[in-house]
Order: C-alpha cells, then sequence, then structure tokens
C-alpha cells in the first residue's frame, strides 16, 4: 500500500512538472499548480512570468488610493491585498488619477476611457472564473452595470496579440508590463528588468509559437511601462521583487487559491 501510494504520489509530481513545461518553457511551480515562475533571459532583458490557472486563484485590483494617500508601490498594494503576485495596472496623470477602466470584486473603481487602440483585461466569476481580453469599442457596447460586475478589470493599451497573431505597433522601447492570455482559463503576468523592449518585438516575442521560442499567447495587452513597470511575488515558492520607479495608484493582484464564488452585481 506505501509503495502505491509512493508511485500515486511520484505520478502526481511528474503531471504537475509536465504541466509546469507547457508550451515548451520550463516554469516552476510556486503556489501548488495554480501558479509558476519564469525568468527567461532573452537580448538583453530578464523576461519575469507568472503564469496564473484562474481556475485556482481569483483576480483583483488593489487601490491604492486612500486616506489622502495617491498612489503606492507594488510590493505595498501586494501586503495590503493578501496576495500572492502584484504587478502595475493602468497608466494614470500627473496627479496620479488612474487613466481608464477599473473594476475590482464587482464595483468600478474607475470609469471607461474613450481610446480606440486602448483594451482592458477581463476576468469574470459567473460558474467559472475566466478572462479575455476586450476592446475599449467591446466594452462600451456593455451596459454599464455588466462592466460593473466583472470580477477584474484593467485598462490600458495598446493590444499586443489578437487571434493568436502579433499587431502592428508604434515603435518605442521602454521596460515593459503585460498581459497574455493562453486560453480562457490560464494567463501570464510580463514584467521586463534590463534592456528595453521594444514594442512590436514584444508582441512578436508574446504570439510567436512555443517551438519557435515565444509565449504561444492568444490575446495580449500592455499595462503602463517604463519606470511604472513592478512585479511583486509573496509566494510559498518564492519571494521576489522587480522594484519601479515610483508609486502607482492600482495594480492587478493574484489571491490565493479559492474556489469560485460568484462576484455580487453592483445596485
Amino acid at each position: 500500500m506505501r509503495g502505491r501510494a509512493r508511485a500515486l504520489l511520484g505520478a502526481a509530481a511528474l503531471l504537475a512538472a509536465a504541466q509546469a513545461r507547457a508550451g515548451g518553457l520550463d516554469f516552476r511551480p510556486i503556489a501548488g499548480d495554480g501558479l509558476a515562475y519564469l525568468a527567461l533571459p532573452r537580448q538583453g532583458t530578464v523576461y519575469h512570468l507568472v503564469r496564473v490557472d484562474l481556475t485556482r486563484h481569483p483576480i483583483r485590483v488593489a487601490d491604492a488610493r486612500r486616506e489622502g494617500r495617491r498612489a503606492a508601490t507594488v510590493d505595498q498594494l501586494g501586503r495590503e491585498s493578501g496576495a500572492l503576485v502584484a504587478v502595475n495596472g493602468t497608466f494614470f496623470d500627473e496627479n496620479y488619477r488612474p487613466l481608464g477602466l477599473v473594476v475590482s470584486g464587482g464595483r468600478e473603481l474607475n470609469p471607461l476611457r474613450s481610446v480606440s487602440w486602448w483594451a482592458a483585461l477581463v476576468v469574470r466569476e459567473s460558474g467559472t472564473r475566466s478572462a479575455e481580453i476586450l476592446t475599449t469599442a467591446q466594452l462600451a457596447e456593455l451596459p454599464a452595470e455588466d462592466r460593473s460586475s466583472f470580477a477584474a478589470a484593467v485598462q490600458s493599451g495598446p493590444r499586443t496579440v489578437a487571434g493568436g497573431k502579433p499587431l502592428a505597433l508604434k515603435e518605442q522601447s521602454a521596460s515593459r508590463t503585460a498581459v497574455c492570455l493562453l486560453d480562457p482559463t490560464h494567463l501570464l503576468l510580463i514584467a521586463t528588468d534590463g534592456a528595453a523592449v521594444e514594442s512590436n518585438e514584444l508582441a512578436a516575442f508574446m504570439a510567436a509559437a512555443s517551438g519557435q521560442g515565444g509565449l504561444d499567447c492568444e490575446a495580449g495587452v500592455m499595462f503602463d511601462g517604463g519606470p511604472s513597470t513592478q512585479l511583486w511575488i509573496h509566494a510559498p515558492g518564492l519571494e521576489f521583487t522587480l522594484r519601479g520607479g515610483w508609486g502607482v495608484p492600482n495594480a492587478l493582484v493574484v489571491l490565493p487559491a479559492t474556489p469560485v464564488e460568484p462576484v455580487p452585481r453592483s445596485e
């Protein structure tokens, strides 16, 4: 019996390892099977990649604005949220006011911004937890109460990948924060460290097949970058902080694993 139990445990470990290497990238689990990390050197830049299984981990947006505070570092926001992972989110103005739609836990924290080339990562919790990237036009077509019912939403831009294909972008180079959808229940959080990354190179890398050294993204969008790029991980298998140049008004956070519970609809 003990031998059989050891064999079953060994098989489970092998399955977890295979899942962590999905797509040809050697991710390592950092919080069970639902969260995995990879530091990938590429052309003078380290791509910090966090793969999230949405069937296990909720996504929310942490708002820095409270008691006169306008901004905070991503590690602060992650700790305050009890999160395992946090990355910076929206663009913001000179007064640290967020620019673009922000929703967390069925509550709209900032309204939709009418910028045609922006899009939003949207996470829904209706029966199953799933994610998609919606353009500004698609978001504008939704009733306001539907937008407010999202479990999480962060509007930014530009999109990098649509339908598994890279999009043609304005040539600009900077540190990058982005999100990539592998499928409706799995996403990658991306933060770069080192040499600046040109926008079209990022899009091509995100869209390329794993066999060609890419990330196999079905869809993708950039969040704010440059000095805003920050990543914080506080997981059983990894402690890591990529610091930015200043505070930000919000962060996308990955919470400890929980079963899906429907997000209450705003009144």
